[in-house]
């Protein structure tokens, strides 16, 4: 599925139950992987990817099994925790594939005793998911980073 954003121009018709279901469905993967990351759960992560899934961020692509401990890690290095808001959610389905593009807000801060600046990140996740049997995973994943911010902790 391509990047053509007139996908999801107006007029927007009613979607039929059917359609709601994998709406909801596809737009909680992003979701589970957020809570995965915060949580320090690679094997939560893992499950809203497929085992062949591929990913593309902001310094590497690779395959989910060496990409998702690459952002866990990155993730784990900010002591005073991580907090992944998932705002604005864009889905198109076309039969049993769903391209689904989740904005993001990722908070991540240093502990108290860590040196370093918090990292605030404006993100992009474009999720190319499929149906199987149990239900939506990601098969391909396109990260995409916005904007940046770095600020110095406050230290009480």
């Amino acid at each position: 599925m391509s990047d053509d954003l007139s996908r999801w121009a107006g007029p927007i018709p009613s979607p039929n139950p059917e359609e709601l279901a994998d709406r909801y469905a596809v737009s909680q993967l992003v979701k589970v992987y957020a809570l995965g990351i915060d949580m320090r759960d690679l094997e939560l992560v893992r499950s809203v990817f497929t085992p062949d899934a591929m990913a593309e961020g902001s310094t590497k692509t690779a395959p989910v099994s060496e990409y998702l401990p690459f952002v866990q890690q990155g993730a784990a290095d900010y002591k005073g925790g991580t907090q992944h808001n998932v705002t604005n959610q864009h889905i198109s389905l076309k039969g049993d594939e769903a391209l689904v593009w989740s904005y993001a807000i990722a908070i991540h801060k240093v502990g108290p005793d860590q040196d370093g600046p918090n990292l605030n990140l404006g993100v992009i996740y474009k999720d190319t998911c499929r149906r199987f049997p149990d239900g939506w995973l990601i098969v391909h994943r396109k990260v995409s980073v916005l904007w940046a911010q770095r600020s110095e902790p406050v230290r009480a």
